[in-house]
């Protein structure tokens, strides 16, 4: 066998043996399950409350003079993250897996619009993002659209 064979074989090795608690933690994120949200507080190192809304919870994360929200559905899936304060939070860590598709959406946003600081939306069938505010004052929230709970519109996001 080459030398390449012998390099994946002993990375399936590894992989096979490892545990869980071996693995990168997977932090709460749009789509994930809400018992990773505590991961989240502890990650940022801020406080956590807990409320509720009619027909899902709120998962509120105060940290660095910023409130996160995040939202999660009554089959325990966080669906919706809101962020406010002097700064952004980490949004590859609250966005997850779709945080590629809002760097796109971005990206795209920044080459057609003027350099006027306007609120940013970017809309898929996957993801809604929006974002403004100015220095020190900063707000924003993503939402899975397919993910709304029954009863639940973009308007209770907040």
């Amino acid at each position: 066998m080459g030398g390449r064979m012998w390099i994946l074989l002993g990375a399936v090795a590894v992989l096979t043996f490892l545990t869980p608690e071996m693995l990168p933690p997977v932090w709460a994120a749009l789509g994930q399950p809400e018992s990773t949200v505590e991961r989240d507080r502890a990650m940022m190192k801020g406080q956590r409350q807990r409320g509720s809304g009619t027909g899902f919870s709120i998962d509120r994360i105060t940290v660095a003079g910023m409130v996160i929200k995040e939202y999660v559905s009554p089959d325990g899936v966080v669906f919706a993250v809101v962020w406010e304060g002097t700064g952004v939070p980490d949004l590859k860590l609250l966005l997850g897996e779709y945080y590629e598709e809002y760097r796109e959406g971005l990206s795209t946003a920044r080459n057609r619009r003027p350099r006027v600081k306007e609120p940013f939306r970017m809309k898929s069938d996957r993801l809604v993002v929006e974002r403004a505010g100015h220095s020190r004052s900063l707000w924003g929230r993503a939402y899975l659209p397919t993910h709304l709970p029954p009863g639940i519109t973009p308007k209770d996001i907040r």
